[in-house]
């Protein structure tokens, strides 16, 4: 189980607002009143983007701590650590990427408003969780290990059908708050995969293999990249477009994302 500590993160909400915005997000909560998706307790419709304080807090709550495995980010248990073993997966397989890192566990609130974002159309949610990303890189690097930021795409006709790619919207964004360029377009997928919700990992490993190429390779070689997804479940999929973005030239890949499964 995780271990609950309260996390606090820079949002719209804990921004000071002017005498107009609360003016404005008044009529709006008079006109239109919100709710909050989780809770479904009243909420301001602007400052709290559809989401309570209080979910808000125990999504954050949900987050890994140290010690996890320095390769794919999993936590591990103290004696392993400080044996400084990798986990067991990342020793018998070592990944394509460099090292990864996620901000808490896919369970509970967070997974909610992960999947609120990806599949329900709540694209402004990513400003309530790219905090939490930017939170998770502050503790494994700094700006200056990193020469570009690029989500995971979809492939481009699921993105048609979603309407956006809910990584790229936190990659964006999380570019903006680092100051490190932002790239859309680094990676293509070259084929449809089916979802690796409900795969084996062997079948989740086979469905991405190959599945990612690069479009110009010149703005991919001797950088060092930092990939963004909304969740890691196995690292089949990270794994796999990073190993696209080594055979381009990329000098290291690093990948971090917003939630990671972990096995009870």
């Amino acid at each position: 189980m995780p271990v609950i500590q309260k996390t606090y993160l820079s949002t719209n909400r804990d921004l000071a607002q002017s005498t107009l915005t609360n003016i404005v997000d008044s009529l709006l909560n008079l006109l239109f009143p919100d709710v909050c998706l989780l809770c479904s307790a009243q909420v301001s419709r602007w400052r709290d983007r559809s989401i309570c304080l209080d979910c808000r807090n125990k999504a954050g709550a949900l987050r890994i701590f140290p010690p996890v495995c320095p390769s794919c980010g999993l936590p591990m248990s103290s004696f392993q650590a400080d044996s400084g073993c990798l986990c067991g997966d990342c020793i018998l397989e070592p990944p394509a990427f460099s090292g990864a890192r996620s901000f808490g566990y896919y369970i509970g609130e967070l997974a909610m408003l992960a999947r609120e974002l990806k599949f329900h159309k709540r694209r402004n949610l990513a400003d309530l969780l790219v905090p939490f990303l930017f939170d998770a890189f502050q503790q494994a690097w700094d700006r200056d290990d990193f020469d570009t930021v690029t989500p995971v795409p979809l492939h481009p006709d699921r993105e048609r059908k979603r309407g956006y790619n809910q990584a790229g919207l936190l990659a964006r964004s999380l570019a903006s708050r680092i100051g490190i360029p932002y790239r859309d377009r680094l990676l293509i997928r070259k084929r449809s995969t089916l979802p690796q919700t409900g795969l084996t990992d062997s079948q989740r490993s086979a469905n991405v293999r190959n599945a990612f190429g690069c479009v110009d390779p010149g703005q991919i070689a001797g950088r060092r990249i930092l990939l963004i997804d909304d969740v890691m479940t196995t690292g089949a999929t990270v794994s796999s477009a990073s190993e696209a973005l080594i055979r381009s030239g990329a000098l290291r890949v690093s990948v971090l994302t917003l939630a990671r499964t972990v096995a009870a």
